[in-house]
């Protein structure tokens, strides 16, 4: 059943990305274009009359528009999904299905997590249809092994498997925004009136708590552990073994409390739901 409610979530979510991916990237193109032209201009001396530098200002605009929209309607789409679909009237259907309110969540969130991949792949692919040319990954191959090589001189070590951490901890940090901001729209069950406020309210404390409880385990940590910590800033080997602790520490602290968060919203929907 849970295969069924994630085909469901992407086929209803489909309709607006795939409309606000295809719109992106045919802006980039015709911006492509439209810089393409600007150079060709330049090269030859010709000097374009202002209006038509005006006209020509306008799919930078809506350049910017489409890339803001693509990275906000990520995260908006996918906590109005999980309101609208189980907070107002589609909740009497969707709880009248033989499944557990869990894999009603378990789906919204998989799909969240897919389609912000999806979000991020486009949005680099317009920068790639933008900045392009024959010499790029050449450059980008220079610059990054300078990168490397200057990071490694400070005694990090930037290898495939950091890079892999790196995007675990993303794709963790997003889990968990998404989940405190489900817990926030669940928590409006307890209210009959002003829910908006409600759902505000509970986000902005939850959050802040967990910053708070972060950082009082950081400075109890840090300074139980400040010796260590100072001796191993002088070694590479220890410096890398800090940087791996940091990452994962991040990563295991979010993921315990996404999943605290997740029992919270999965107890709220199966003993507190209130749809009126």
């Amino acid at each position: 059943m849970l295969k069924k409610l994630i085909r469901y979530e992407f086929q209803a979510t489909a309709r607006i990305f795939l409309p606000l991916y295809g719109a992106f990237l045919a802006m980039s193109l015709l911006l492509r274009l439209v810089m393409t032209v600007q150079e060709a201009q330049n090269w030859q001396g010709a000097k374009l009359p202002a209006w038509l530098n005006l006209l020509l200002a306008i799919p930078v605009l809506l350049y910017v528009a489409l890339f803001i929209a693509t990275v906000v309607m990520t995260f908006v789409v996918a906590v109005y999904r999980f309101y609208k679909n189980l907070m107002t009237e589609e909740g009497y259907l969707m709880f009248t299905l033989p499944v557990k309110p869990i894999q009603l969540m378990n789906s919204k969130l998989i799909a969240a997590l897919v389609w912000t991949v999806l979000s991020a792949l486009v949005c680099l692919l317009s920068l790639m249809i933008l900045i392009f040319t024959p010499d790029l990954p050449g450059a980008i191959a220079y610059w990054w092994q300078i990168f490397v090589t200057g990071a490694a001189s400070e005694g990090l070590y930037l290898t495939t498997g950091i890079l892999v951490e790196l995007i675990v901890a993303v794709l963790v940090s997003c889990a968990g925004f998404f989940v405190q901001a489900y817990t926030a729209v669940a928590a409006t069950n307890f209210s009959d009136s002003h829910k908006g406020l409600m759902g505000v309210g509970a986000y902005l404390v939850i959050n802040f708590a967990s910053q708070m409880i972060f950082s009082i385990l950081l400075f109890i940590g840090g300074m139980t552990l400040y010796p260590q910590i100072e001796s191993m800033l002088n070694n590479s080997q220890d410096l890398m073994w800090l940087f791996h602790l940091t990452i994962w520490g991040s990563v295991a602290w979010t993921a315990a409390i996404s999943a605290v968060l997740y029992a919270g919203t999965n107890w709220i929907l199966k003993k507190k739901l209130n749809l009126n």
